[in-house]
């Protein structure tokens, strides 16, 4: 976090506006580690709370569903609060959650928790990322979309390695106990140097259009990110079903409001709804190696849980680092020249991890897995930072949202169509239960997703244009 503040004060910002992005991004990178810092305690869970895995799993899924959801409403209530009201509304209601999973010992108070945590982490993440637009000068704001990427690409992976340790060391319990006074200091650093940004607008809240993107993209998330573990069920399939009609009408209302919960027209920019297919594409083929390496390492290799996430930590950090290098280099080069050598070093990548055996050296793993998100962090804050500079100030707010909202969509999709390709290839292998069957299907997920980013380059190629 001091590295960024720095970053910022080189910019030429001003104190007030180096503070306020400072307390953003931290209360971000507590909301995105929080998503992957259960992963490992849940087989402690399923334990002491005497809970089966499909019911224990709902402390993630039900994690992700909340926080997708809540991020189309962002919009509005960006626009509608000021930055310090909307700040300690969310920042309170993810403590509270925080403090109420960590004294908890019944499953369904947890899980409520949780959806507290979500509530509050939904916002937080976004909110950041407008303010970072809003208040760095566009020639520097690839610079300041980096230090969001460094939030986003390192929590993710940090947590699962922290909550082993700590679940080792300790118990569950005291990984939200670890994280309540971080979000408790947040507030109270908040209190005093937080300002806020920008006036309120008088926008009112559409309750249809809430209802509509509630059960359509909710309904979109669930089923996708189910699907590798449940088939294509009825519930599933209903999933999806409802999730797509209710979108096409939420699309269409906020195309036919005054007021809209979310400005769709603004995908009439042709710049803008580029950026957003190629990171929807990116996402969708990157997001399923957190299921498939943990699965390579442990279920196939043998290793424990421990080693498959410090496996995955060097990634990690070769992704914080380089987000605000690559965020430098957009300000300098544009997104072309970024995103097109990103693009082959990730493709190289991820052809190598359709290569793996059952006696490929770990180390070598990993270190592909390195170039993978060196690749990534070339791409997805460049080309994201692309598209929003096409929009103006006044629209930036609904221009984030609908960017994350189909960027979490698409990863749910993606992971899902990959997770089944692997499960395909086991199920129609000679021995499905052998090891080969089982590095067939994850050497085939890889290879679905090396295409996809085949398919991102063709794009960027011919569209993304400086």
């Amino acid at each position: 976090m001091a590295n960024a503040a720095n970053t910022l004060e080189q910019m030429g910002l001003s104190r007030k506006v180096i503070i306020i992005n400072a307390i953003m991004i931290f209360g971000g990178f507590i909301g995105i580690l929080n998503q992957t810092l259960l992963t490992p305690a849940l087989p402690s869970i399923m334990k002491e709370m005497q809970v089966d895995a499909s019911t224990a799993q709902w402390l993630t899924t039900g994690y992700m569903l909340v926080n997708g959801i809540m991020v189309p409403v962002t919009a509005f209530l960006i626009d509608k609060f000021t930055t310090r009201r909307l700040f300690f509304a969310a920042m309170g209601i993810f403590s509270l959650g925080t403090l109420t999973a960590a004294i908890s010992g019944d499953f369904s108070i947890v899980l409520l928790a949780r959806v507290l945590q979500a509530a509050g982490a939904g916002i937080m993440m976004p909110m950041g990322q407008v303010l970072m637009l809003l208040t760095v000068p566009k020639q520097y704001r690839g610079t300041g979309m980096g230090m969001i990427g460094i939030v986003m690409g390192a929590a993710p992976c940090i947590g699962p390695v922290a909550a082993g340790v700590v679940i080792d060391a300790f118990n569950w319990h005291m990984l939200f106990f670890g994280l309540t006074p971080l979000a408790l200091l947040t507030i109270v650093i908040a209190w005093f140097y937080l300002d806020n940004f920008g006036s309120p607008k008088d926008v009112q809240l559409d309750i249809t259009s809430v209802v509509l993107s509630t059960l359509g993209f909710g309904g979109l998330l669930y089923g996708f990110s189910v699907i590798g573990s449940s088939g294509f069920s009825v519930v599933v399939l209903a999933s999806l079903l409802i999730g797509a009609i209710a979108l096409a009408l939420f699309i269409h209302r906020q195309l036919h409001m005054k007021e809209p919960l979310l400005k769709m027209e603004l995908l009439k920019n042709h710049t803008f709804t580029v950026s957003v297919l190629l990171v929807m594409l990116v996402n969708a083929a990157i997001l399923v190696g957190g299921i498939l390496m943990p699965i390579y390492v442990q279920t196939i290799r043998g290793f424990s849980a421990t080693m498959s996430s410090l496996i995955m930590l060097p990634s990690a950090l070769v992704s914080a680092l380089m987000s605000p290098i690559s965020g430098r280099l957009f300000d300098k080069h544009g997104a072309r020249k970024l995103a097109v050598p990103g693009l082959f070093i990730i493709i190289t990548a991820s052809f190598m991890l359709t290569r793996l055996t059952e006696t490929t050296p770990l180390f070598y793993v990993g270190l592909v897995y390195c170039f993978r998100m060196l690749g990534l962090s070339l791409i997805n804050m460049p080309l994201n930072t692309w598209g929003l500079n096409s929009l103006d100030n006044s629209v930036m707010s609904h221009g984030t949202a609908i960017g994350n909202t189909f960027r979490n969509v698409a990863g749910s999709l993606g992971t899902a169509i990959l997770v089944t390709t692997m499960s395909l290839t086991i199920a129609f292998a000679p021995n499905p239960s052998s090891n080969i069957a089982q590095i067939s299907g994850i050497n085939n997920a890889y290879l679905g997703g090396t295409l996809m980013m085949v398919a991102a380059l063709v794009l960027t190629v011919l569209f993304v244009k400086e």
